[in-house]
This record gives structure tokens, C-alpha cells and sequence, in this order.
């Protein structure tokens, strides 16, 4: 059975993506895939 983690910054979606900065679980909305990190690191705002 696959492991299903919600995101780490929303709290409602399921996480797909891992913030290559700080490391959180995020869904597809919470990440700049551009960057490939969080909104949270995008506005510099660090956990």
C-alpha cells in the first residue's frame, strides 16, 4: 500500500513534491516548479 502525506504548508492536498531547500512535502499549488522549491522558500520565508 502506498504512503499518502498531505502538504506540509496547505495541509489539504496530497504532497508530490519535495522543497529542494527546506526539505517539506508539498502539493502541485504549495511549489515553483521552476525552482523546484515552496512557496515558502519563494518569499523567503524559511521554516
Amino acid at each position: 500500500m502506498e504512503k499518502v502525506v498531505i502538504c506540509q504548508i496547505c495541509g489539504k492536498n496530497i504532497a508530490k513534491y519535495s522543497c529542494r531547500l527546506c526539505g517539506a512535502l508539498v502539493c502541485e499549488n504549495c511549489y515553483v516548479k521552476e525552482k523546484g522549491i515552496c512557496i515558502r522558500c519563494a518569499q523567503g520565508k524559511f521554516i
